[in-house]
């Protein structure tokens, strides 16, 4: 496994990056501690100051970062000096682990409620499914998933920050739903998944004009509403588009597949053989620190975890760190690998 220095460092830049508009003290001191720990790691580049290092997170980071440090992230950290979804993911894969358990704190008192209730696997799909489909709401639609499961808006979402703002509109991602950024020349869904699918727009005399297709994205009149929490749109969201499109292909090819089984045991249940098979879906940025985060999981039974087609050359790798009881497979290995075992001959 990678030396955990290169995370650590991406860790101090990034926390910093958030800090730069909202505590100068705090952020600077995590700056000199960055300084010096990546002149620990590249002595030949010189000392940088402070200030510098600063000055390059309007950079992207691989302009800057040897590849061995940068552990597959890249874009600035900061736009206009606001962090940028890069920026927020890198915190929020880098932290996985607090991340997650703050999350989960919230979705297991959900869990635990709809398991002693007799309708508990259908309410959770619904909390579930509404999460995933629902990145941006107005108050009086989270009522009716929230308040039979004795929850509120606010442990799900928050604000419509200002800067997500462009004369009084936002422009959502086509793929996740999730505001994008119009305060940059170039816009972009800063998620992997939704840019490998051409979540990528430029401004052209005040119109945003997608750069693979050339259509406008027209944007929505921003009222009132709210958006998911990021560890949500993170670790809930972005899998949960997987794992749909997971469950949709294998049910047209002829496997009984269940979502979210027994109040969440799993993302997916799929029979074959006679057999249960638990599947998981991760959408990360960065490989390695998916690998950081499977080498801390520990499988009772057989487990798959399936990731998308483009990180296709990471499987190998990814295997060789799980640890027993775990597979990895990309979405079109999972189809093909089960489709197969339905269907032997």
């Amino acid at each position: 496994m990678d030396d955990p220095l290169p995370q650590y460092l991406l860790r101090l830049l990034s926390t910093a990056a958030s800090l730069t508009q909202t505590d100068r003290e705090a952020a600077l001191l995590l700056l000199r501690e960055a300084q010096a720990r990546l002149w620990r790691i590249t002595p030949g580049e010189g000392l940088l100051s402070a200030l510098e290092l600063e000055h390059r997170f309007a950079l992207p980071l691989e302009d800057w970062l040897p590849e061995s440090v940068r552990l597959d992230y890249t874009g600035p950290l900061l736009a206009s000096g606001i962090p940028t979804q890069t920026c927020s993911e890198m915190l929020l894969e880098l932290e996985s682990q607090q991340l997650w358990e703050d999350i989960q704190s919230i979705v297991k008192e959900v869990r635990d409620l709809c398991r002693i209730r007799s309708d508990g696997d259908g309410l959770y799909r619904r909390f579930r499914r509404f999460l995933i489909e629902n990145p941006v709401i107005e108050s009086v639609k989270a009522a009716v998933v929230f308040i039979p499961l004795s929850r509120t808006l606010n442990e799900f979402y928050d604000p419509i920050p200002e800067h997500l703002i462009a004369d009084g509109h936002l422009y959502r991602c086509p793929e996740c739903g999730w505001p994008m950024n119009p305060q940059r020349l170039e816009v972009q869904c800063d998620s992997a998944w939704c840019r490998d699918k051409h979540s990528l727009y430029r401004w052209d005399n005040r119109r945003l004009i997608n750069l693979v297709t050339n259509r406008e994205l027209k944007g929505e009149v921003a009222g009132t509403r709210y958006m998911l929490k990021g560890a949500l749109w993170k670790f809930t969201l972005l899998p949960g588009l997987l794992e749909l499109q997971l469950a949709e292909q294998l049910l047209q090819h002829g496997v009984e597949v269940t979502l979210w089984p027994n109040v969440d045991r799993s993302d997916l249940r799929v029979k074959h053989g006679g057999m249960d098979l638990d599947i998981d879906a991760k959408v990360w940025i960065s490989p390695r620190a998916l690998g950081h985060h499977l080498e801390s999981v520990r499988a009772s039974t057989l487990r798959w975890i399936v990731i998308p087609d483009y990180q296709q050359a990471h499987v190998g790798w990814l295997q060789s760190v799980c640890p027993p009881g775990l597979q990895v497979f990309t979405q079109s290995q999972c189809i093909k690998e089960l489709t197969k075992r339905a269907h032997p001959f």
